[in-house]
Protein backbone atom coordinates (compact mmCIF):
# COMPACT_ATOMS: atom_id res chain seq x y z
CA UNK A 1 0.00 0.00 0.00
CA UNK A 2 1.10 3.46 -1.40
CA UNK A 3 0.95 6.63 1.07
CA UNK A 4 -1.71 8.52 0.18
CA UNK A 5 -3.52 5.63 -1.90
CA UNK A 6 -7.23 5.38 -0.67
CA UNK A 7 -6.63 2.74 1.20
CA UNK A 8 -4.47 4.38 3.41
CA UNK A 9 -6.30 7.65 3.85
CA UNK A 10 -9.56 5.19 4.81
CA UNK A 11 -7.77 3.67 7.50
CA UNK A 12 -6.11 6.76 8.45
CA UNK A 13 -9.70 8.38 8.69
CA UNK A 14 -10.62 4.76 10.87
CA UNK A 15 -7.78 5.53 13.64
CA UNK A 16 -8.06 8.92 13.62
CA UNK A 17 -12.33 8.42 14.74
CA UNK A 18 -11.06 5.76 17.00
CA UNK A 19 -8.81 8.30 19.13
CA UNK A 20 -10.98 10.52 19.43
CA UNK A 21 -13.45 8.09 20.95
CA UNK A 22 -10.81 6.72 22.65
CA UNK A 23 -10.66 10.31 24.60
CA UNK A 24 -14.59 10.50 24.15
CA UNK A 25 -14.61 7.09 26.61
CA UNK A 26 -11.63 8.54 29.08
CA UNK A 27 -14.18 11.31 30.38
CA UNK A 28 -17.31 10.29 29.63
CA UNK A 29 -17.66 6.80 30.69
CA UNK A 30 -16.59 5.31 34.43
CA UNK A 31 -13.95 2.56 34.25
CA UNK A 32 -11.53 1.98 31.96
CA UNK A 33 -12.51 -0.80 30.00
CA UNK A 34 -13.82 1.37 26.67
CA UNK A 35 -10.73 3.49 26.98
CA UNK A 36 -8.61 0.74 26.99
CA UNK A 37 -10.80 -1.33 24.74
CA UNK A 38 -11.16 1.61 21.88
CA UNK A 39 -7.88 2.84 22.30
CA UNK A 40 -5.82 -0.24 21.39
CA UNK A 41 -8.13 -1.24 18.98
CA UNK A 42 -7.07 2.45 17.32
CA UNK A 43 -3.57 1.69 17.94
CA UNK A 44 -3.46 -1.99 16.57
CA UNK A 45 -4.69 -0.67 13.63
CA UNK A 46 -2.01 2.03 13.26
CA UNK A 47 0.21 -0.66 13.60
CA UNK A 48 -1.49 -2.68 10.86
CA UNK A 49 -1.25 0.26 8.99
CA UNK A 50 2.56 0.55 9.03
CA UNK A 51 3.17 -3.09 7.87
CA UNK A 52 0.78 -2.91 5.16
CA UNK A 53 3.01 0.10 3.97
CA UNK A 54 6.05 -1.77 4.47
CA UNK A 55 4.74 -4.40 2.75
CA UNK A 56 3.19 -3.23 0.01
Amino acid sequence: MKRNSGWDELLTGIFMLLAVAAIVCFFAVDGRGWFLGVGGAAVVLRIVQYVLRYIG
